[in-house]
């Protein structure tokens, strides 16, 4: 029984990570993906939902390295390239690895770091507001936005997911959860 939970959950990972990006993934890093929350997660609980830092903001990023690295060609050959690897790396790939967001049927997990990590976890039960900001140049440009979740206990924003695409869809999705 357990066995077919499983595979139904690898499943449905497998849609929702086919329908997030448009183009069918490898196994592999699927269930790569679900290796990572298993080791976070209840016996009793799943993942309803998984997002991380909005691709138009890691894609611009990029764009924006290279045409640096590109005018630093000129002024310094070696500095220039390093500057290309460093911010390729922090924009290709640190990002969105460091930054993985979750909702369970229990749950927030904010997992953040690659490193040292520092992992998160609000019962929706402690959540009292959620808020989301769109920034004129986030809107605008990068299409994303943030959102901000308050808990019970203080009136500090305890939780603040950045560059997240469609912020207002992620709300609804958190609020249906909840």
């Amino acid at each position: 029984m357990e066995f077919i939970n499983e595979e139904e959950d690898f499943k449905r990972m497998e849609r929702e990570i086919e329908q997030k990006s448009g183009k069918r993934k490898s196994k592999n890093k699927i269930m790569a993906k679900k290796k990572f929350w298993k080791k976070i997660l209840s016996s009793n609980e799943e993942i309803k939902y998984e997002f991380s830092i909005g691709n138009t903001y890691l894609k611009i990023g990029l764009k924006v390295v290279c045409l640096s690295g590109v005018l630093l060609f000129f002024f310094n050959f070696w500095f220039s390239i390093i500057f290309i690897l460093i911010f390729g790396f922090y924009y290709g790939w640190y990002l969105k690895e460091a930054n993985k967001y979750a909702f369970t049927n229990k749950r927030v997990l904010i997992h953040k770091g690659w490193l040292s990590t520092n992992l998160i976890s609000v019962d929706y039960d402690k959540i009292t507001d959620i808020e989301v900001q769109e920034p004129f140049l986030d809107r605008v440009f990068y299409k994303t936005g943030s959102l901000l979740v308050n808990t019970a206990g203080t009136t500090l924003r305890e939780i603040v997911l950045e560059h997240i695409e469609n912020p207002y869809e992620i709300k609804k999705k958190l609020d249906e959860l909840r």
